[in-house]
């Protein structure tokens, strides 16, 4: 070994490696407005101080006949301006770090493959990224940047330490509405909706649900509105990731989630957003009991720790994950995460002025998070219409939630 540090792909990472050769690669993308033009070499040095305080992230895919591993990345990671397509593709070969930080203009946007994180654990490297920046180039300095946990904590495999292979099993899902169209699977489109956060905030509370269950059941409806009649006896079924953290107390900066899945069907709910999102609220507490995500979880580890599986040459593997994840997509209509609301230190918020986030897909995907007094929802697609997208924008109007903006690219 040249005692270059290295670290095992997590349970979720060694799926995701099996896009490795693929130029459709699944990539987070959380992008921050600050206040000024970004100054690229005060980025370069907050970049500098944000790997320092997380090298997990600064990695290169190393792959062997029967393996692949995360390898320490050997290149200084540096910044540069926008250029590339929007949460392109990172790895090309065992030199390419599997994350990059562009700016354009006022905007810092971080890129994260899924081989390595996902959306909770990008946006601690955002946040820290932003802190470090904040006093390069501003002159402020933010609460202590050093890490909450030990690099070993970091780069933790949460799913293999929590498995229980007892507590593994599968829940009944019904059959998904498929989104139909002509697709393009070279080149996903993106979009933006912003909302006011307080007006979704205080739609959500008048009615008794959470923002995530009104902005899902908005979602749905959505969908539903493009359905011919005879559709609507059938579901539309989305997975929605829900960070494992929090339930078993893990620091990891890999990824750690599990998978909700909730289902509307407009024959037996209605169209009314209202009764939706009840519905959909009253799913999500049922699916996010912390007994159902462990079945579920243990079971996509199950299959990891199959001694047939992990005795396989590499490209054996990678065929059999392909062709699982041909037969999961078949069975959700579409995904949709929800980041939460992102907290910053006052030092840091002062200088920013809005927060998004996107990923790619492979189908639909709607992302969304809340900064201030903005809710950011994006959504990214390969079908060529843009039905779904007009839908749900009128669908939030309708509803009294006007959207501020509404931008593709």
């Amino acid at each position: 070994m040249d005692g270059t540090a290295r670290w095992q792909l997590d349970n979720v990472g060694k799926f995701y490696s099996a896009q490795a050769k693929s130029e459709n690669q699944t990539v987070f993308r959380i992008s921050a407005t600050m206040d000024e033009p970004v100054d690229p070499e005060k980025l370069q040095l907050a970049l500098d101080d944000a790997i320092r305080s997380h090298p997990g992230f600064n990695v290169t895919l190393e792959s062997g006949l029967y393996w692949r591993r995360l390898r320490e990345g050997v290149w200084r990671p540096l910044v540069k301006p926008e250029g590339d397509a929007i949460c392109g593709r990172l790895h090309f070969g065992p030199e390419s770090l599997l994350f990059r930080v562009i700016w354009h203009e006022r905007t810092i946007n971080l890129e994260v493959s899924h081989m390595i994180s996902d959306g909770r654990g990008t946006l601690e490297l955002m946040k820290t990224l932003l802190g470090f920046y904040v006093k390069w180039a501003y002159g402020e300095t933010a609460p202590e940047q050093a890490p909450a946990s030990s690099e070993d904590i970091q780069t933790e495999d949460s799913y293999s330490r929590n498995y229980e292979p007892k507590e593994s099993g599968s829940t009944k899902t019904p059959k998904a509405y498929r989104l139909p169209g002509w697709r393009n699977l070279a080149k996903t489109s993106f979009s933006e909706l912003r909302l006011d956060a307080d007006a979704v905030y205080a739609a959500s509370k008048r009615i008794g649900v959470s923002v995530t269950s009104l902005v899902i059941a908005a979602i749905m409806l959505a969908i539903a509105d493009g359905m011919h009649p005879w559709d609507k006896r059938r579901t539309i079924l989305l997975d929605i990731p829900v960070d494992l953290r929090r339930f078993y107390g893990s620091g990891t900066l890999r990824n750690f989630f599990g998978l909700a899945f909730v289902s509307y069907a407009p024959d037996e709910v209605g169209c009314e957003l209202e009764a939706v999102a009840r519905d959909i609220q009253r799913q999500l507490s049922e699916a996010t009991q912390l007994a159902t995500l462990k079945q579920r979880m243990n079971r996509m580890v199950k299959l990891e720790k199959n001694p047939f599986l992990r005795k396989a040459p590499v490209f054996m593997k990678d065929i059999a994950l392909r062709i699982a994840e041909r037969v999961n997509a078949r069975h959700v209509t579409a995904t949709a995460s929800s980041i939460g609301r992102v907290e910053l230190a006052d030092a840091v918020s002062a200088h920013v002025r809005s927060m998004t986030v996107l990923t790619s897909t492979r189908s639909m995907s709607f992302t969304f998070l809340t900064f201030g007094h903005e809710l950011s929802l994006g959504i990214s697609s390969i079908l060529l219409n843009r039905d779904v997208q007009d839908a749900l924008a009128r669908r939030l109007a309708a509803f009294g939630l006007d959207v501020i903006s509404d931008t593709s690219f």
